[in-house]
């Protein structure tokens, strides 16, 4: 690449996604060079953190069409999102040339029913799906062994901050190309953390919605009550502007039918500086220990909450939840067990064309014990096995007495909130919250980086969880369908703190040269 095109190109990095629309829209860029630019960037630097499973074979051709509606104008364009590159996690169903694996070989040439739905309306918007991101592989699901951001077929994924830096997942791969601006944003999605973690290791947004305000179908199960699809993107503004194009009731996913308004809200309306005045937020004492457990993240999470006051919130302290106690093993896993079970044999039993023959949990165990390419012999499938091996069935009275047990301990976010007549709940992003036990939405923001001296703590598989550069973040959470509150409050302390515009020159990684 040529000095010359080096700046403009530059300049097109930093757009974040309210810009390339901008952009596109005023015939500055065009989507062809966009397709350009994504994937140089890829081929730059993804050989380091192995965050793409693989790239659309037909991304170029759509972009060219995009760029032939676009000059036509009128009715020929599509929606807001225009001919912009979109990336997804490896668990959203694409009608087109694309697998869809989870990372696993077991569904290399699998075909389905029909596509994702938000994919669908992704596209019906204008978006161009440039590719799917890496995983940990089934969700984090196969067993403990396996390590964050880890899939047979993909490999090992790294955030970037810092040399073999933990990525967290199991939506890994979108958090990891977004924050290194591979596409104008990602998706992924989550059951428990799974977009929240890693987008507080990876120093981007992550907005975990409310089950059922976005449709599930189309899309790899684990635990149909508490599934969630959202945005990563690089800005709380992206993450509204993805939600707005997501969003909606879809017969296909009976939980979108508790959506409790027509009309989606405008949730780009919802991006304010002034959006955390009045607002009540509750700061319980669980996430002042885990904050202080950790002196830096102690001293910056502080100073976050006081910065939340002088923008004019009012912060209840000095209160605790009534019978949540974050990392004390409160989740009992058969939900989760009798959940993926049934799920998962669902999922097998719909496909259009099953590649193994592969119909139950149990097959799928067997699949990978004599599969090479899957490193059962390292990895195991132990948390498989739990799923197969659990004793009760969705119907059942225990099933359903745990089930509601666990339910009322994710309701201690909203009875927290209800006692002190608060909107939003804050916590560092590292906190233990039940928000997948209520069925809550959440959102990650960065709050900032570990210092240069700071000592390296690795975790039990060797990856690096804390260090020099490595980010760390705030968790804001709500009631079910609180969406637009949380995304306000994001929004007026990303504008305050902009601690992602750091994000460049705190990366470890380097470009590839030439």
């Amino acid at each position: 690449m040529s000095p010359d095109s080096e700046k403009p190109t530059a300049k097109l990095l930093r757009l974040d996604l309210d810009g390339l629309i901008k952009a596109l829209e005023c015939g500055a860029v065009t989507s062809e060079r966009l397709i350009e630019v994504y994937t140089s960037r890829i081929a730059q630097f993804d050989d380091q953190v192995r965050a793409i499973g693989c790239i659309n074979p037909e991304a170029k051709s759509i972009a060219l069409e995009r760029d032939r509606q676009r000059q036509r104008g009128g009715r020929e364009i599509m929606g807001k999102l225009h001919g912009v590159p979109i990336l997804v996690k490896d668990t959203f169903i694409t009608d087109d040339k694309m697998d869809t694996t989870a990372g696993s070989y077991a569904l290399v040439g699998a075909k389905y029913r029909y596509e994702s739905t938000v994919v669908t309306k992704l596209r019906d918007a204008g978006a161009i799906i440039l590719g799917k991101t890496n995983l940990s592989q089934w969700g984090m699901t196969r067993s403990p062994k396996c390590p964050s951001g880890w899939s047979a077929m993909f490999g090992q994924a790294l955030a970037p901050f810092h040399a073999d830096q933990d990525p967290q997942g199991s939506s890994s791969g979108s958090a990891i190309a977004a924050s290194l601006r591979y596409a104008a944003a990602c998706l992924g999605g989550e059951t428990c953390g799974s977009i929240l973690y890693p987008a507080r290791l990876n120093s981007v947004v992550g907005l975990k919605p409310t089950p059922g305000l976005t449709s599930r179908a189309g899309i790899l199960p684990i635990n149909p009550d508490q599934d969630s699809v959202g945005p990563l993107a690089t800005s709380v503004k992206d993450v509204a502007i993805l939600l707005q194009a997501i969003a909606g009731k879809d017969e296909k996913d009976e939980a979108t039918a508790d959506i409790p308004f027509d009309t989606i809200p405008d949730y780009a309306a919802s991006c304010t500086i002034s959006g955390l005045e009045n607002m009540r937020i509750v700061v319980p004492q669980s996430a002042f220990s885990q904050a202080n457990s950790d002196p830096e993240l102690g001293i910056a999470f502080r100073s976050a909450v006081d910065k939340i006051k002088s923008l004019g919130a009012i912060v209840i302290e000095d209160v605790e939840f009534e019978t949540w106690r974050p990392r004390t093993g409160m989740r009992d896993d058969l939900w989760l067990d009798v959940q993926l079970r049934e799920s998962f044999g669902e999922f097998f039993g719909d496909l259009l064309f099953n590649p193994h023959g592969i119909h139950n949990i149990s097959e799928l165990i067997e699949f990978i014990k004599k599969t090479p390419e899957e490193q059962y012999d390292k990895y195991d499938t132990e948390w498989f096995e739990n799923a197969r091996d659990a004793p009760e069935t969705s119907q059942s009275a225990k099933y359903l007495a745990v089930k509601a047990q666990q339910e009322s301990l994710g309701q201690d976010v909203v009875r927290l909130l209800d006692e002190h007549d608060c909107d939003v709940l804050l916590a560092p992003s590292s906190t233990d919250l039940p928000l997948d036990l209520g069925r809550l939405p959440g959102i990650s923001v960065p709050l900032g980086f570990y210092s240069e001296d700071c000592p390296v703590v690795k975790d039990a598989k060797g990856f690096v969880k804390r260090g020099p550069n490595v980010p760390y973040a705030i968790t804001l959470a709500g009631r079910r369908f609180s969406e637009g509150k949380l995304i306000s409050c994001a929004y007026a302390f990303e504008q305050e703190t902009k601690v992602n515009s750091q994000n460049e020159e705190r990366m470890a990684v380097t470009p590839k040269a030439g």
